[in-house]
């Protein structure tokens, strides 16, 4: 991994990192903003049109902060950023994402699924290379203030990271 991503990664920890045995225990509920009545059913073209809505807004950063726009109100990190792209009942951590996703082949990767550390989640959007080795990705990232952004990860970056699945997307 390089430097900067290393970076970018470790601005995006989430404040809790304890693995959370149920999602009424979530600390992402207490700083979740708003919440909506229960997990969205979201194809993927909605979960990249949500996700292009804070591009176009240039959300600030923040782990601390809400933003809110016709899709709610979700926390402005990386985790709050794709919980607010699947239409999560509230902002998720790194940890808890997986919570509502299956750990799926790299392979199968596609628009709409995410890649998890657990300091860090991303939004794929496409590969950038026939081999599937180096992803396009969306992901609200630091420092405080940074605005989300759509870029290709290197292939040793990719490899750092789980792909998941949200359990309610449509489109395969």
């Amino acid at each position: 991994m390089s430097t900067r991503t290393l970076i970018a990664a470790l601005a995006c920890t989430a404040a809790f990192q304890a693995p959370i045995a149920h999602a009424a225990d979530d600390p992402g509920a207490l700083i979740a903003c708003g919440t909506t009545e229960a997990d969205r059913v979201t194809s993927r073209e909605e979960a990249l049109a949500r996700s292009q809505s804070w591009l176009d807004a240039r959300v600030p950063y923040s782990q601390q902060a809400c933003y809110r726009n016709e899709h709610g109100s979700y926390r402005t990190d990386c985790s709050g950023y794709v919980s607010m792209a699947w239409g999560l009942t509230h902002s998720r951590t790194t940890t808890t994402l997986r919570e509502v996703a299956a750990e799926i082949p790299r392979a199968d990767l596609r628009p709409g699924d995410a890649l998890t550390t657990s300091y860090h989640a991303a939004l794929f959007v496409r590969w950038a290379d026939d081999a599937k080795s180096e992803p396009v990705v969306r992901e609200q990232t630091g420092p405080d203030g940074a605005a989300p952004v759509e870029r290709k990860w290197t292939a040793q970056t990719a490899n750092a990271y789980t792909p998941l699945r949200y359990y309610r997307v449509t489109g395969d």
